[in-house]
């Protein structure tokens, strides 16, 4: 309101000024038509008079109209704060449109969240409550429910990554196991191709000596292949044979790989048994 007073008085004193020299010309006009026009009386005082009342007049106009600028500038800087003051404000408003928009986002996000923990498997609240360590134990469900099913949780994740850690270490040790049982199985491939070499080395001397055990380990491998009559008659005849005739001839004659691929899985590890007790025996 103080501004706007201050314009219209500028206004007015513009108006009242703009008066009187128009005032003024017109006066000074009609004396010098009064005078006929000639120059000796062109500049009579009262001309004179009149012409510096209407300079009087440019003179004042000019200052009000430098002090009018002068509000004008200071009008636009006010404009210019008031618009900057806008802008920030503006600036301000969609910060919070923006996070108002994010915060309704949360809501529905929240509010059409569907739990999927329900297919965790976690302990009992029995053997929560039994194997829980202190820290944990509390709160009780009915003081805190939330802080309750978290520490749930968090027992369930401590046993699972402790079955982890611990399905980790059998892993390495069946590793080495394995590895361990290959470096033996192999030793043991390798060892049944030098006995087979001894065997075979060894038989002139066998017979020279007159010892049959390689013919004895031959017979043991394929006795188990036997039913129980014929196999005691034919540990009978062996019995025989090397104690009072050693002249006899006895064999098992036919498909022995046929054979062993019927016998019984105990029967097969029984023959297995026999062989290796018989080369530790040698």
């Amino acid at each position: 309101m103080e501004n706007e007073t201050v314009a219209l008085g500028q206004l007015a004193r513009v108006q009242e000024l703009c008066a009187a020299m128009r005032a003024g010309s017109a006066a000074a006009m009609e004396s010098k038509r009064a005078a006929g026009g000639s120059e000796e009386n062109e500049f009579r005082p009262s001309a004179r008079a009149q012409l510096a009342a209407v300079s009087v007049g440019v003179i004042d106009l000019k200052g009000v109209n430098r002090n009018v600028w002068e509000q004008v500038g200071g009008y636009k800087e006010e404009t210019q704060r008031a618009n900057q003051e806008v802008d920030a404000a503006e600036l301000k408003l969609q910060n919070l449109q923006y996070e108002k928009n994010h915060f309704l986002r949360e809501i529905r996000h929240c509010r059409d969240f569907r739990d999927t923990e329900r297919a965790i498997e976690l302990v009992s609240k029995a053997d929560f409550a039994r194997l829980a360590p202190a820290d944990l134990a509390q709160p009780r469900e009915q003081d805190d429910a939330h802080q309750y099913h978290l520490n749930r949780l968090t027992l369930e994740l401590q046993q699972r990554q402790a079955l982890c850690e611990e399905h980790a270490t059998r892993l390495a040790e069946r590793t080495a196991l394995e590895e361990s049982i290959s470096s033996k199985k192999a030793f043991m491939e390798g060892m049944g191709n030098q006995l087979r070499s001894l065997i075979t080395l060894s038989l002139p001397l066998q017979r020279l000596l007159g010892n049959k055990m390689s013919l004895r380990w031959a017979e043991q491998r394929k006795l188990v292949m036997l039913p129980p009559p014929l196999r005691a008659l034919f540990v009978s005849v062996a019995a025989y044979r090397d104690t009072a005739s050693p002249g006899v001839s006895l064999a098992l004659v036919g498909d022995m790989a046929k054979a062993e691929s019927l016998l019984r899985p105990e029967l097969r590890a029984a023959s297995n048994s026999s062989t290796s007790t018989l080369c530790r025996s040698r």
